[in-house]
């Protein structure tokens, strides 16, 4: 039976795949080291202010689910390529109640994955743009982290409980903890149902576009 998984689809499944694996980890390792630094030994304690990538792992939402996303939409790592697909990393423990302001620090860490997304963007920009007169098949890589983060940033902002956009919603105030936790339950298969909605994910790409639009300009004033 031919379900498509040609050598070179399992190829650029498997390297998008690391990729955004990488990704994850380094977003979640940056929310444990922002919550150390700001006060609160939670992340230290639990072992969670670490690269070793175990205590991250999700085995639903950072390798299943990915890896059912990636064969099948089979997505390139190419330059114009949008990705789509839901990931996540276990939760990082924090304790508000040790943060010096609990309220604006908690807010921090919550976006502390956006923020390492950014700059592994900035990193992959300037990176496959040196690389590309040398090696443009290696610059590609760098390409695929530029969509990958720019999808992790634009799940990062969507009001949709348990993401962080949805948390941002709770925190100012617009959603109550009720229903914070209720909707959390069902938030993944609301982004799931969404991304089937021709409407819906032509908006999301050409949201995720404009994300990749800037790193997508340094690569080429790099190159």
């Amino acid at each position: 039976m031919d379900f498509g998984l040609t050598p070179e689809v399992l190829r650029a499944g498997l390297i998008f795949f690391i990729l955004l694996f990488a990704s994850l980890i380094l977003r979640a390792y940056a929310q444990a080291w922002l919550a150390d630094r700001l006060g609160d030994p939670t992340p230290r304690e639990e072992g969670r202010v670490t690269l070793y990538p175990v205590p991250h792992i999700d085995l639903f939402g950072t390798v299943i689910l990915p890896l059912i996303f990636i064969f099948y939409l089979q997505p390139s790592i190419t330059r114009a390529g949008i990705a789509f697909f839901l990931a996540w990393t276990n939760p990082v423990p924090i304790n508000p109640a040790n943060f010096a302001n609990p309220r604006r620090d908690f807010l921090f860490t919550q976006f502390a994955g956006f923020g390492m997304s950014l700059l592994l963007g900035l990193a992959a920009a300037v990176g496959g743009g040196l690389l590309y007169g040398a090696n443009p098949l290696t610059a590609e890589l760098f390409l695929g982290l530029i969509a990958i983060n720019a999808m992790l940033m634009f799940l990062d902002f969507l009001p949709i409980p348990p993401l962080p956009g949805g948390m941002l919603l709770r925190h100012l105030g617009f959603m109550s903890e009720e229903t914070y936790l209720a909707v959390s339950r069902w938030g993944g298969f609301a982004v799931l149902i969404a991304f089937n909605i021709p409407v819906t994910r032509g908006i999301f790409q050409t949201i995720i576009a404009l994300i990749q639009y800037p790193f997508l300009a340094l690569f080429d004033i790099v190159r």
